[in-house]
């Protein structure tokens, strides 16, 4: 199963939702495919939805997944790690009125370069992130608040 994440903050993420959408239909995803969509106002044809889960249910439905699609939140990510899922992040972007800056982008970066994520930065490459998610082997993921902290601090800082 894969579980798409959008997060729970006012902006939506309709670009990664359609394409989710088009591959089901093209049958270029076989998995079965639940989402979390936010504020987002596309509603899907292919798979299942709901705006937002109570944290029980979102807890069960990362649990029973294969594959997470996730935005560029550390919930979203952090909670999939912790977990051990494989993990691929499409950051929202501000060119789209996906969000009011790129720090989803910045904080997909520094878990890609820790080995911990697959990193999507064009919605044309997703069904080869998930079939590559396959053989993608990330590393332990530990907790480690105050450098992840600091990290994305310096994320904020840099965009502002």
């Amino acid at each position: 199963m894969i579980l798409i994440i959008l997060g729970t903050q006012k902006f939506q993420f309709n670009r990664l939702i359609k394409k989710v959408d088009k591959l089901i239909e093209d049958d270029q995803i076989k998995d079965s495919v639940i989402a979390q969509i936010g504020y987002s106002n596309y509603k899907p044809i292919n798979y299942k939805f709901s705006d937002f889960f109570d944290q029980s249910e979102f807890d069960s439905l990362i649990n029973k997944s294969d594959i997470i699609i996730t935005h560029g939140g550390v919930g979203g990510i952090v909670s999939s790690l912790k977990k051990n899922k494989k993990i691929i992040v499409v950051p929202r972007l501000k060119k789209y009125r996906e969000h009011i800056d790129d720090h989803q982008l910045e904080i997909a970066r520094a878990f890609q370069r820790k080995k911990l994520v697959i990193l999507n930065e064009n919605l044309n490459e997703l069904c080869n992130d998930i079939s590559k998610i396959e053989s993608f082997e990330p590393i332990h993921y530990v907790k480690d608040n105050k450098k992840i902290i600091c990290e994305i601090k310096k994320i904020i800082s840099k965009v502002k």
